[in-house]
């Protein structure tokens, strides 16, 4: 296994003892190397053979591991010599259900991309609110997997309620951090401008998001430079 999988590895352990909510202590004991921050001068700190000691929601603290600390009472230790323990990453621009489509197109360029595979396509009439949900959530618990913590996804998905309602519903059931961000797209499956503002309306008052505590509301827009007053206006009022 590659320091980078361990990597991976270990991002994953660190994202859920650090979302349980239980004050609970882990020791993730003498990792060969920690990758931290230096808030003071603002670079990267590497600490070499180092321990880190998670307790409830919080990095308590990071020391050497040859040094003897006093650990709460029953921490449980996790051996980690030869490992690599960095923060999680972030994603600041995905497309989650299109996990679909890996392994299917490698040779695509980005022309080829946006008639094939985007939304504009066969998505709209091929893609089910299941489909939808199924690749959503695998591309979720594959950006888990590398060590992605914080997701922003750009949910060009929205192309019916149904297919709406299903990608949010699988973000807020991943358990993972995502700014699941609402596209306002033209399309041809009739499914209007308007269609999509009463969507999102619903949604952001009554959508499965509201009893998540890691998923947040948003909305993705392209089109600045193409629609007319009244489309930006309008999104910029459904933003306000």
């Amino acid at each position: 296994m590659t320091h980078f999988a361990i990597a991976a590895i270990f991002q994953l352990l660190l994202f859920y003892c650090i979302g349980s909510a239980a004050q609970e202590s882990i020791l993730f004991d003498g990792a060969a190397a920690v990758i931290s921050f230096n808030s003071e001068n603002e670079t990267v700190n590497v600490l070499y053979n180092t321990s880190v000691l998670v307790t409830g929601n919080t990095i308590a603290s990071l020391f050497p591991a040859s040094q003897s600390v006093a650990l709460p009472a029953n921490t449980t230790r996790i051996p980690s010599q030869g490992k690599i323990i960095t923060p999680g990453f972030i994603d600041t621009h995905h497309h989650l259900w299109q996990t679909a489509f890996k392994t299917l197109g490698s040779n695509t360029s980005l022309a080829e991309y946006f008639f094939r595979y985007g939304e504009f396509t066969q998505a709209q009439t091929v893609f089910t609110g299941n489909d939808v949900y199924l690749g959503q959530l695998t591309g979720i618990y594959e950006s888990l997997n590398a060590g992605v913590t914080s997701i922003l996804d750009h949910s060009h998905h929205t192309w019916s309620n149904e297919t709406s309602l299903a990608g949010l519903q699988a973000s807020v059931d991943s358990g993972a951090r995502v700014w699941w961000c609402y596209a306002f797209h033209d399309l041809s499956n009739g499914f209007t401008r308007e269609d999509q503002a009463n969507d999102f309306l619903y949604l952001s008052q009554y959508g499965p998001w509201r009893n998540s505590s890691t998923v947040s509301l948003g909305i993705a827009y392209d089109n600045w430079a193409v629609d007319n007053d009244t489309l930006i206006n309008q999104t910029i009022q459904l933003a306000r």
